[in-house]
C-alpha cells in the first residue's frame, strides 16, 4: 500500500503512478500545506493513510523531556501563537494549539472524503470521487513524543481523538464555503449545506443552522431544513449566496461571524461549525469559563457542569495524571451559557472528593493573554 489494485496487476504489479486517485488507495500527508483547507487533499477512491503530528499533554511530555518541537509553522497558519513570557505556560499552550491543529486537520481530511463519498459526486471530467473509505495514521502511541497518534502513551485522549469520534458519525452534517475562506464581498461565493447518511434504514431529522458571533450567545440569523433519508446517501440540502446571507446576518466581514449547524434526529444531535476565516482572525473575548459543579454519578462517571458568559472556541478539559479516562466531549465550541460534560474513568474512583478532582479548563482566548 498504496496500490492501484487491479490496475497495478495489469501493469505487471509496478504501477506507473501508484498514487493514482482513480484506482486502489492513496497515502497523503499535507505538512507543507494549510492542512485545514480541504481542497488541498486529493479526491481518492480510498485514502488509506493520512494524519498530522501533535504534542502529547504536559503530564505525558514531562516524563521524558522539557523541550518542545517547533510546530509553529503549521500552527500559525490558522491559530494565534502564545504571547506569554512564562516559559511553562507558553509550552503548555503550544501543546494545546498543536492538538487543535491535528484535530482540525483530521476533520478537514475526513470532511473532504465524506463529501465525495457518493457515486453522484464523481466528477464527469476527471472521474474523481466516490471515496469509499478513510484511514488515518494513527490511533495509539508507543512512547511519549510528538507523533501522529490521537491517544497518548498512557491512554489519555488527545483532542484529535474526540474529533475522530465525531467525524465518523453515521449521520453527519457538513457546511462548506466555496471558494475556501472566500471574501465576504465575493458575489460568486456560496455556502453549501449537506447531510451525509450511512444508515441503511434511513433517518429523518432537522438541520438547524445559525450565524453566530463571539461576543454574545444571541443568534444573528437562524434557518432550518427538514431532512429525510430512505437509504445511505449524500444529500445536498441547499446553496446559500455567501455575500447575501452575510449581509442578512449583519456580518460585514468574515471575522465577525461563524456558522454553526446541528442535525437533530430521534437518535442524537450532531453539531458542525464552519469558520469563515482562520480562528486567529477572530476577536476573541473573555468567555469567563467556569466549572460550576463536579458530581460523582457512579464509581467511574463524573458529571461536570461548565458555565460561560460568552461563546468560547476549542474548550479543552484536562484532569491530572492521577486520573485516567476520557470525557464525553472535548475540544468543543461553547455556544450556550451552560454545558454538562461527563468524565469516564478507566478504573473506579474511591473516596471521591471534588476539591481534589482537579479539572483544568482552557479555551482559545487564553492563548491571546500574557
Amino acid at each position: 500500500s498504496p496500490s492501484n489494485g487491479l490496475e497495478s496487476i495489469s501493469e505487471d504489479y509496478i504501477a506507473t503512478n501508484p498514487q493514482d486517485p482513480l484506482y486502489g488507495d492513496v497515502h497523503f500527508y499535507g505538512f507543507n500545506n494549510d492542512s485545514w483547507n480541504p481542497t488541498t487533499y486529493p479526491i481518492t477512491r480510498f485514502l488509506s493513510e493520512t494524519g498530522m503530528n501533535s504534542l502529547p499533554s504536559l503530564d505525558t511530555w514531562r516524563q521524558v523531556t522539557q523541550n518542545v518541537a517547533d510546530l509553529q509553522a503549521q500552527i500559525k497558519s490558522n491559530l494565534p501563537l502564545p504571547v506569554t513570557n512564562d516559559s511553562l505556560k507558553n509550552f503548555t499552550q503550544m501543546i494545546y494549539l498543536s492538538q487543535i491543529n491535528q484535530a482540525m486537520t483530521l476533520k478537514s481530511i475526513s470532511d473532504w472524503c465524506r463529501i465525495h463519498s457518493s457515486v453522484d459526486m464523481i466528477d464527469p471530467k476527471t472521474s474523481q470521487g466516490h471515496t469509499m473509505g478513510l484511514m488515518y495514521w494513527q490511533i495509539n502511541d508507543i512512547w511519549q513524543a510528538p507523533t501522529s497518534s490521537t491517544i497518548e502513551y498512557g491512554l489519555k485522549w488527545k483532542m484529535g481523538h474526540y474529533y475522530v469520534q465525531h467525524m465518523y458519525e453515521p449521520v453527519y452534517p457538513l457546511a462548506i464555503l466555496t471558494p475556501y475562506l472566500a471574501n465576504v464581498t465575493d458575489e460568486n461565493a456560496q455556502i453549501s449545506l449537506y447531510v451525509i447518511n450511512e444508515l441503511f434504514n434511513g433517518t429523518t431529522g432537522h438541520l438547524n443552522c445559525s450565524f453566530l458571533s463571539l461576543d454574545t450567545f444571541s443568534i444573528r440569523l437562524p434557518f432550518a431544513f427538514d431532512i429525510s433519508f430512505n437509504a445511505p446517501a449524500v444529500q445536498h440540502v441547499t446553496d446559500l449566496p455567501y455575500s447575501t446571507i452575510m449581509r442578512r446576518a449583519g456580518c460585514f466581514n468574515s471575522s465577525q461571524c461563524l456558522l454553526h449547524c446541528r442535525f437533530n434526529s430521534s437518535q442524537e444531535e450532531i453539531g458542525q461549525t464552519l469558520f469563515l476565516t482562520q480562528p486567529k482572525n477572530y476577536e476573541l473575548i473573555q468567555p469567563n469559563l467556569h466549572i460550576q459543579s463536579i458530581q460523582q454519578l457512579t464509581p467511574t462517571d463524573i458529571r461536570i457542569t461548565i458555565t460561560a458568559t460568552r461563546p468560547a472556541l476549542f474548550v479543552w478539559l484536562d484532569v491530572s495524571s492521577n486520573f485516567s479516562g476520557y470525557f464525553s466531549r472535548n475540544g468543543f465550541h461553547m455556544f450556550e451559557p451552560m454545558r454538562i460534560i461527563r468524565f469516564h474513568s478507566w478504573t473506579p474512583i474511591t473516596n471521591f472528593d471534588n476539591v481534589n478532582f482537579d479539572v483544568r479548563i482552557t479555551s482559545l482566548f487564553d492563548v491571546t493573554q500574557p
